[in-house]
């Protein structure tokens, strides 16, 4: 994984996993800690990126929302 996508683990704790797998030819897949889902899409905690600039964009926190 690059050190980019470590260091959005390390500093985004609503970030469970992410998961690089372009080299299979499919997308970079975001996976949130359990208390967490996308605002955009209420009830998922799971998205594709194609880019690691879309993982960096797509996951900053106002885009982020509790699950409860």
């Amino acid at each position: 994984m690059s050190k980019t996508l470590d260091k959005l683990i390390s500093t985004r704790p609503w970030i469970a996993h992410i998961d690089d797998e372009r080299s299979l030819g499919n997308s970079i897949i975001v996976t949130l800690a359990t208390e967490y889902e996308f605002a955009d899409d209420p009830g998922c905690g799971v998205q594709g990126y194609d880019t690691v600039a879309q993982v960096r964009a797509g996951t900053v926190k106002d885009n982020i929302v509790d699950a409860q």
